[in-house]
């Protein structure tokens, strides 16, 4: 079964919490996705759990994990409780806590057959979407449609 990951910008606008519920439905619709990893740091993160702790009341089938960088306990500015059920990668605790979240984002990366991403041109973001890309990922950045239904002009 098709999986997706979440990646993007984490200090975007909570408006775009609308356009990431729709193309996340859409998946579980039309693409029949069915598991879907999201990390736990910044907005977008949260806006990502916010929309798969609704889809899941909706449709109690998929699976939907909060995907952890760090060990329990360890906290970080930029992290926030999980509404769904928790992953910590197996030999991520080996991992320098400096390269902690680019090495969980490549592990959502290898399981995912599809990234909804919302980039940052200044962040890694925008590195993991390319690399997906290239990789041979469906890759839906939402930034454009959100930008159309919701100007933040």
């Amino acid at each position: 079964m098709p999986s997706c990951m979440f990646i993007g910008d984490h200090a975007v606008s909570r408006e775009i919490y609308l356009t990431l519920l729709a193309v996340t439905e859409e998946l579980i619709l039309k693409e029949k996705v069915s598991t879907f990893y999201v990390g736990n740091n910044g907005t977008f993160d949260n806006l990502a759990q916010k929309a798969l702790f609704h889809l899941k009341q909706k449709y109690p089938e998929i699976k939907a994990y909060t995907v952890l960088a760090y060990i329990p306990g360890k906290e970080s500015p930029y992290e926030f409780p999980s509404r769904l059920e928790t992953l910590y990668p197996e030999g991520l605790e080996k991992v320098p806590p400096r390269y902690a979240i680019n090495h969980r984002n490549r592990w959502m990366l290898e399981r995912s057959s599809f990234v909804i991403t919302y980039p940052s041109l200044l962040g890694n973001s925008l590195k993991l979407a390319t690399k997906a890309r290239l990789s041979g990922k469906t890759v839906i950045d939402i930034s454009q449609e959100a930008e159309d239904i919701f100007p933040l002009k």
